[in-house]
């Protein structure tokens, strides 16, 4: 047994129970031949994790170190090891005091080897299976045999010695997968799983697999095809040697959300194939997704692994039960909630947390509040075996590896608790098994509406066209400028004198890129809100000038539109708050005007009202914005004008 024990009420009798690091244990009849190794059981309605006769839930941490390996120009770095004469077994044995007295039962992924070597803690490990590649290519190409035969050895050197590890619950077969082609979540239209298959010579497998995709998926009706993909190929025995194909139609987005889930299927399945030759007495615990994936994406992990682990960051600390209880439903698997943090802008590390989820509040309190209420209702669902917090101590205030400089820490950088934050994570850790029991039971049933992929998308005010294009914004419009600034986005905008263009000085960063929003013209009717109605328009028409090649995207934002965690989206009139993008469309040489069109625009992922109509309300059209994807040289726009038609 692990840990204290403590007494635990169970029905009318007094049962006592055994606790894990705080972690209340409930005992529970014992199975003929109890395993050594952890497994999950749906018990009640409820899902645990099992060892022997007890049941509990992981309740762990990331990145549990005794030094930071981050080199930044300044500033100090999380480093304790002098301390104990690198001595790691002893430090590791203060380290586990601490996370037990913490109510912590589990050391989560990317933690020290010492502390995997307790026996009186948990812990799961993160495994990367798939070569990393330029521009992460972790997912490609899983239909050739040098990728299965990768896995394979990775798996002999990185699994296989802790098959017999009793206080492993598990390995994360990788982390945030680029899902969506580029990233574990959406960024370009344009960039997905099957145009990075495509853009494969014609003797890789996958380029293979990826045409005879879409042959099948077309009937062989190259014409059809054609309709939504833009491409040199005349026909698909022409596609297999091309590069190069681009979406012109949203309806493609379809096509590359089923491509995903067959390199899903492919990825799981020979992941799973090669954990299990290696090591068949512990658990799969999914691939760690950046809060979602394709639902195609999703139902194949839960066909293969035994928890399906979701990093759930939520800045108003309210975690979202509809979301991820609906991954739960589909998948038919427990989860395990993999990252989730806030950082403090007050904190005695001097963490300026300018990179890294965003996740920010101002005070310790703040994210004391915001555990509270976020892991209350977290372990209440009955689909709920883990959470492991991210993570032990804080980023260097100089930047890690990859910049992150934010104060995600249980300790400073000087190794002082952060007291606040951790007697309500003492307190509320320590009430975790009770708190299950006490929630509903069992997981709700499959609702196709909450994680829907593609959904149609119409233009409601369109039964009359309008009569002349409507001019929304111009050199003379209100605008906020907005971008990656940490990553060396900015934007500069300034207006000549009379109907001079506004110009816009863009410099992109190197991180996710930049934008320019405006607010209608003061000329047009205005509704009490600010918005105005562009009733029967059916286009955006925008006028520029720019040399070829920049990249540029437009959005479009209702009346009542907000942020992700705002508490409602009051529109004026039957608009509720949505946002919608448009793909991004190139420059041309000797052009000027670029047409987005409303019925090919989707709703934004990460900002406005994300279960709205799905209806573009042009009766109160609020703002629009240009968008400039990061990764581009420098460059000036010259805007003309932001036309409805």
């Amino acid at each position: 047994m692990i840990g204290r024990i403590a007494v635990y009420p169970l029905l009318p009798v007094l049962f006592v129970g055994m606790m894990v690091a705080g972690c209340r244990l409930i005992p529970r009849p014992a199975p003929e031949k109890p395993s050594r190794y952890v497994r999950v059981e749906l018990i009640d309605g409820r899902w645990w994790f099992v060892r022997g006769e007890e049941k509990f839930l992981a309740l762990g941490v990331n990145v549990v170190s005794p030094h930071d390996g981050s080199k930044p120009k300044s500033g100090p770095v999380y480093d304790v090891l002098e301390r104990y004469n690198n001595d790691r077994a002893a430090w590791a044995a203060d380290a586990a005091a601490r996370l037990r007295d913490w109510n912590f039962n589990t050391a989560g992924g990317w933690s020290e080897p010492a502390i995997y070597d307790r026996k009186d803690l948990y812990h799961t490990r993160v495994v990367y299976l798939g070569p990393w590649g330029q521009h992460d290519s972790r997912l490609i190409d899983v239909f050739s045999p040098a990728y299965s035969n990768a896995i394979e050895k990775t798996a002999a050197e990185e699994i296989a010695p802790h098959a017999t590890n009793e206080y492993l619950i598990g390995y994360f077969l990788n982390n945030e997968l680029p899902w969506y082609g580029e990233k574990g979540w959406p960024t370009s239209g344009d960039v997905s799983l099957l145009t990075r298959y495509m853009r494969l010579p014609e003797s890789a497998a996958g380029k293979q697999r990826a045409v005879e995709f879409l042959q099948e998926r077309y009937a062989d009706r190259f014409e059809a095809f054609a309709e939504n993909w833009e491409t040199p190929a005349k026909n698909f025995a022409e596609l297999a040697r091309q590069r190069r194909m681009k979406p012109l139609k949203r309806e493609a987005q379809k096509d590359a959300i089923a491509w995903a889930g067959i390199v899903a299927e492919q990825y799981f399945r020979i992941c799973h194939a090669a954990m299990r030759r290696h090591d068949p007495n512990h658990l799969f615990l999914g691939v760690r997704f950046a809060d979602r994936a394709y639902e195609p994406v999703l139902a194949a992990c839960g066909r293969y692994a035994d928890v399906v682990s979701v990093n759930h960051y939520r800045k108003p600390g309210l975690f979202d039960a509809r979301h991820i209880g609906a991954i739960a439903a589909l998948t038919g698997k427990p989860v395990m909630i993999t990252e989730y943090s806030w950082r403090a802008m007050e904190n005695s590390s001097g963490c300026r947390n300018t990179i890294g989820a965003d996740v920010t509040v101002q005070t310790q309190q703040d994210r004391a509040d915001r555990f509270r209420t976020y892991m209350t209702n977290a372990l209440a669902q009955p689909y709920i075996v883990g959470c492991d917090w991210f993570m032990y101590h804080d980023q260097p205030p100089g930047g890690r590896f990859d910049g992150e400089d934010s104060n995600y820490g249980l300790l400073d950088v000087r190794d002082t608790p952060y007291f606040v934050l951790l007697s309500t994570i003492t307190e509320i850790n320590g009430r975790a098994a009770e708190i299950h029991l006490q929630g509903p039971a069992p997981t709700p049933a499959y609702d196709p509406n909450v994680l829907a992929d593609y959904r149609e998308v119409t233009v409601s005010g369109g039964e009359t066209p309008l009569q002349e294009p409507v001019v929304f914004a111009d050199a003379s419009s209100a605008f906020h400028v907005w971008g990656d600034t940490p990553k060396g986005a900015s934007i500069k905008a300034v207006s000549g004198p009379g109907e001079n263009p506004l110009k816009i000085a863009v410099k992109t960063g190197r991180g996710w890129g930049c934008g320019i929003t405006f607010k209608p013209v003061s000329s047009l009717p205005a509704q009490p809100d600010g918005s105005v109605s562009v009733s029967g328009a059916s286009r955006v028409i925008v006028e520029l000038k720019a040399k070829p090649g920049i990249k540029v995207s437009l959005g479009i934002q209702e009346s009542g539109h907000g942020p992700l965690d705002a508490q409602a989206y009051g529109g004026y009139g039957s608009a509720d708050g949505e946002s919608y993008v448009h793909r991004e469309l190139t420059v041309e040489a000797d052009r000027e005007s670029y047409v987005f069109t409303l019925d090919q625009m989707e709703p934004a992922p990460s900002y406005g009202n994300q279960r709205g109509n799905y209806a573009i309300n042009t009766d109160a059209i609020a703002q629009c914005h240009l968008f400039f994807a990061g990764g581009q040289n420098d460059f000036t726009v010259e805007l003309l004008s932001i036309k409805f038609d």
